[in-house]
């Protein structure tokens, strides 16, 4: 299928690359085990699905009906809210001190969702002329060709061949950090039009959304900081993975792509930051902790 986005092949092939082994990865990252106990935690589920599933499109829409946005922004933008699970997510969200089980848990749950939310949502949101010329069938094979298949892949690995999950997993998320970073490279260009050709209203919107979706994975993480900040990154780091791919397959119209490449301009910095300030405040708070232990004795 040709893609009708304003990308260069290469671009394109980063960014499946990446969207691929970052599945891979997510499916690899927690056992069948804790995927259940995620699930049979009732109170824990119910937050999760309450920041990831019914809110952020309530979000979205306040958001639509408050900021004059184009319509491809505002599609994008309640397709995001459908779409839980962001594959960058893994690259972030692991990163809280004894979480990693309880991240990779939650990314494969979210990213099951998603796959089921998401296509439909696209059905009712994007336009119906675009809608009647796309061939779905083959849609849903390249969506779950590259993240259905490579997620159910990881979670099998994980199940069946441990020690191999142990030694791919850190080559795979490397490889598929580093198509991250080619394909922002090599479309910085077609990012900064994106982001000029919004305006500053679409893009101002797409930050609310983003940093609203981030504290709302806070307040609902419980009391375990680390926990929060998990959900906080799993919450606001949409599927753009999968919206790109049925945009790149929907839509002719390059403001819609460009809405797409607008969000992940934003998300990946504002996570990076978030990510940072909590581990500094987390070892100053540790060293607090261990000067007073050194004070009391």
């Amino acid at each position: 299928m040709e893609s009708p986005l304003p990308f260069e092949q290469s671009v394109t092939l980063f960014i499946h690359i990446f969207i691929t082994l970052a599945m891979l990865c997510i499916g690899m990252s927690a056992t069948l085990r804790e995927m259940g106990a995620a699930v049979l935690e009732r109170k824990k589920l119910t937050h999760l699905l309450a920041a990831n599933v019914f809110i952020p499109p309530v979000i979205a829409i306040l958001i639509i009906g408050i900021f004059p946005l184009p319509r491809p922004v505002s599609a994008v933008l309640f397709l995001l809210a459908v779409a839980p699970g962001g594959i960058n997510a893994v690259q972030f969200s692991t990163k809280a001190p004894g979480q990693v089980s309880a991240a990779g848990a939650l990314l494969v749950l979210l990213s099951i969702i998603g796959l089921v939310l998401a296509p439909s949502a696209a059905q009712v949101v994007l336009p119906t002329a675009t809608l009647e010329r796309v061939a779905w069938d083959q849609l849903m094979i390249r969506i779950v060709g590259v993240i259905g298949i490579p997620l159910l892949l990881g979670i099998l690995i994980r199940r069946f061949y441990p020690d191999v999950a142990e030694h791919i997993y850190k080559p795979a998320m490397l490889i598929s950090t580093v198509s991250f970073i080619a394909s922002v490279v090599a479309s910085i260009s077609i990012r900064q039009e994106a982001a000029v050709g919004l305006g500053p209203s679409s893009l101002i919107a797409i930050l609310v959304f983003i940093l609203s979706l981030m504290a709302l994975g806070w307040f609902l993480g419980g009391e375990n900081k680390e926990y929060r900040q998990v959900l906080a990154t799993c919450t606001n780091l949409r599927n753009v993975g999968l919206v790109y791919l049925l945009v790149d397959a929907c839509c002719f119209d390059p403001a819609y792509s460009a809405s797409v490449l607008a969000f992940m301009m934003l998300m990946v910095p504002i996570n990076l930051v978030f990510t940072i300030a909590c581990a500094v405040v987390r070892k100053r708070r540790s060293q607090s902790g261990n000067e007073g232990r050194s004070t009391n004795t």
